[in-house]
Formats: structure tokens, sequence, C-alpha cells
């Protein structure tokens, strides 16, 4: 049995995943050109475990769902849009099955309108679905905003047509749903005024649905210079909310303070990394005299940011939380007990990794960093000295560079880095690309490098680049 649940600009309905049972998210957002018609954004997420895949040409598999959408009134399509998508190709070995998402605009005037969706796995003539519900089109008001278009990604420059808004491609999020792998709320809007309205003040935030209380955390506000259409991209970050529920509120106010134009939508987050730490820590039963020895706080917090490169999510939490507490005690609480968890030598161990921090500090700081804080310090503390470096800071066409070689990291052999310095100047060396799980993988690394003399390649299926002379990069990596 399928279960709808209905916000207004997101609808989400969810079913079996089973191959028969059609499973997807639709979000539809408003937004407006001024005057012309308004228009509705419809992104459409499929979970991929609930069609079928099929071999097609390329020897992989491939899923194809054709998608409808209906907009009538009296019984009569006054607007529709229908289309055909399909799913990125897989191996036919692969196990995890990808969700793919789609994108479309229909141009709507205002009014009320009977909604229908018809879906169709085009591999699967049994696996269909059909939803319908009732929709407002209102963009009529003279200072508004439209919609929120919720996002998990973006990209710049854009990549895909399919969602690019300017020069950036902003990739939906179809949920109102933040779990504790989400440390970031971002948004999409605009708002809507006359060309003569006043200076006005935006504000956003979240408001906590339990008490009606705004979350600090989240507040932020700009002057709004008045024009037509003002585009509205934001990034909140959560990291720190605990689970609940709120509310994401987009105000505008006049030079009165008076509200003008707000926009919300609820938000649910579920993050129990946060809801399990102590309000209290722990005290050690073992105090490493070293640590006893301090009565510096800006010291104790040194020692405390350093661990950071080794701390899991919990741990760094923690230590977030600690740092910010300017206690003395909580901070050697907080140093004690990391390295009584974690080891059954916790002195001998903590010398042996200061040893290695002092290391980095005098080899890889920068004028403004710490050693421990730059990519290089931080990927030499979490997996040690790397089996070889190549580096090279003379090559006429690249940026300098070092490509940092591992025979094995945890379950991965023959692992590489690669940090270059686009600054030139300093020896802040950044990752630029690595193959290790869990880091920065950028497909567009040797174009990146090579941009200190070449324009910007306008081919984007080109990952190398333009090939120039001196640049040993690509040979090194591939040894």
């Amino acid at each position: 049995m399928k279960k709808i649940i209905l916000f207004w600009s997101i609808i989400i309905w969810t079913s079996s995943l089973w191959s028969q049972n059609l499973n997807a998210v639709l979000y539809m957002a408003q937004f407006k050109v001024p005057d012309q018609t308004p228009y509705v954004e419809c992104y459409l997420n499929i979970i991929g475990e609930s069609v079928l895949f099929v071999p097609d040409s390329n020897q992989k598999l491939t899923a194809k769902i054709e998608v409808l959408y209906l907009f009538k009134q009296n019984g009569k399509i006054v607007a529709f849009d229908k289309s055909v998508l399909i799913s990125p190709s897989i191996d036919p070995n692969q196990t995890q099955i990808p969700n793919f998402l789609s994108a479309v605009r229909i141009p709507i005037s205002n009014g009320i309108y009977n909604f229908e969706m018809h879906l169709s796995d085009l591999n699967d003539s049994s696996n269909t679905y059909k939803y319908s519900n009732i929709v407002s089109v209102d963009m009529n008001k003279t200072t508004h905003f439209s919609d929120f278009e919720l996002l998990s990604k973006i990209v710049n420059p854009s990549t895909n047509p399919m969602f690019t808004k300017g020069d950036l491609e902003l990739v939906p999020f179809p949920s109102n749903y933040y779990d504790a792998h989400n440390d970031t709320l971002s948004f999409y809007a605009e708002l809507y005024q006359p060309e003569k309205a006043e200076l006005s003040i935006m504000q956003n935030y979240l408001i906590n649905k339990l008490d009606s209380s705004i979350v600090q955390i989240t507040f932020s506000q700009r002057k709004i210079q008045p024009q037509l259409a003002t585009p509205i991209l934001m990034r909140i970050p959560i990291a720190d909310l605990k689970t609940g529920k709120y509310q994401l509120v987009l105000s505008l106010k006049d030079k009165t303070n008076t509200e003008i134009a707000r926009k919300t939508l609820d938000i649910n987050r579920f993050n129990p990394i946060f809801d399990t730490v102590p309000d209290t820590l722990h005290i050690s039963t073992y105090k490493l005299p070293e640590i006893e020895t301090v009565d510096n706080i800006e010291q104790m917090k040194d020692y405390i940011k350093c661990l950071i490169p080794i701390l899991n999510q919990r741990e760094l939490f923690k230590a977030n939380n600690v740092l910010k507490s300017n206690q003395m005690a909580d901070l050697k609480n907080f140093f004690n007990n990391y390295w009584n968890t974690v080891s059954q030598n916790p002195e001998s161990d903590w010398k042996i990794y200061k040893a290695n921090v002092d290391k980095v500090n005098r080899s890889y700081h920068s004028s403004i960093k710490k050693g421990y804080e730059t990519d290089r310090g931080r990927i030499y503390l979490q997996y040690g000295p790397p089996s070889d470096i190549n580096a090279s800071t003379h090559e006429t066409s690249s940026y300098p560079y070092e490509i940092w070689h591992y025979f094995a990291i945890e379950n991965q052999t023959n692992v590489k880095f690669v940090f270059y310095n686009p600054d030139i100047v300093g020896d802040d060396f950044v990752l630029l690309h690595s193959d290790a799980k869990g880091e920065l993988s950028n497909a567009q690394w040797q174009k990146d490098l090579v941009r200190r003399n070449s324009e910007t390649p306008q081919n984007w299926d080109d990952t190398q680049g333009e090939q120039q002379y001196g640049n040993r990069s690509n040979q090194i990596y591939n040894r």
C-alpha cells in the first residue's frame, strides 16, 4: 500500500523497494519571471531499487521511466510535460543501485489546478503509478518570495543543463528530512519586488517548533537593493542542530522593522551524535603528567586542535564543544579522556603523536596556519608518512605541486594525494585530488593544475586538459 505525505512544495510518496512498486520523491517549487507567466519546477528523484534495470548497448544496465505531469481545470489539460528519464548506466556487478533525478520547468498561470503525475517503468509495463492532488499557483503579490528549492549540491561552473540556474548547477535535495550525514542546509529562492521599492532587510533562520524560538546559530541577515527579481542562495550550517522539528524562514522587513514578506518550510532533523553528547565531561582515571602542568589555556586548546586530524565525527563534535567552553578543566578532561580511550599507553602514544605534530608544524606550516591545520599536515597525521613524495616547483606550465604515494592505507593500496599551490607564493599546498576513500576526488585535477598559463578549457569531458610542455604530473601520478 502506497502512502502519500503532502507538504506545500514538497510531495513525498513511499512504497516498497521491490521493482514492481515504484518509489520516488517529488518536489515542486513556484517561481516567476517578472511580467511573464509564472512557472512550476518539478524535481523528481526515482529510487533506483524500485525500478527495473536492463542491459543497454554498452553492456551496462539502465532504467527508463516515462514521466507525465498534467495540470487540469474543469477536466481540461491546461499545461503538461512529458519526458523519458534515463538512469545513469551501472555495472552489472554493482551492488548499490543509484537513485536518479530529473527537473522540468512548466509555465502555468495563477490559479487552482488538479495536478496529476503518471510514472511508467518502460522496462516493466506492469510497474506504473498515478498520483493526483490539488495545486494552487499564486504569484500575484506585489512583494513576495518564491518557494524554497532545497539543494543537495552546488556546482560552479555547471556541468548539467537540467539543473542550471545562471552559471551554477543547483542539484535538488527532494526531501525536508536531514539526518546526521547532512551538516549543511542549502537552498535557492527568489525575492520579487517593485523596482521603486525601498531598501529592505532580509533575514533567514530556523525556528524550533517546540518553543517557537529562533535557533541563533542559523540566523543571518543582509540588506536588499530593490529589483524585480533577487536570487537568494544560502548555506545554513546545521552540524550542531539537535534532533527536532524546525521551520525554515525567509523574512523581509522595511526600515521600520515591519515584516512585508515571509516564506516558511517545515524541516525535520535527526542528529543522534549531537543528542548523545553528555552535558558534562567524564573525569578520566589517568591524567597525563605533561597536561597537568599546562597553565596556559591557549596552549591547551592547541593540544586539542592538533588532534583534529585523527578524531572521528563524534570526537570532533565533542572537541569543538569543549573548545568553545573556554574552561581549562574541561579541556584537560577531554584530552585525558581521549588518550585513555584510544590507547593502552596514553603518555607514550601522546609523545609519539606530538613528535609528528612538531614535524608537520616545521615542514608544512604557512604564514597563517600551523602545520597540522594545512592539508599536507592533516594527511600526514591521519595516514602517517607517505611511502613516496614527488615534488615539482619549477614546471612553467603548472602550479607548484606535490604527489604523495602510499603503498597502503587501511583497506586500500596504491593511494595517491595531489597537493598544489595556486597562490604560487607561500608554502600552503592544498589538496587538489585523491583516490583515497572519503577524500576529495577531482576528475578535473590535471586541468586545474595547468591553469597557471592556460585559459580554462571549454570541454568539460576532457579531464586531462591541455598537454603542456614540461608537465610531468600525469606521468608521476600513473607510475
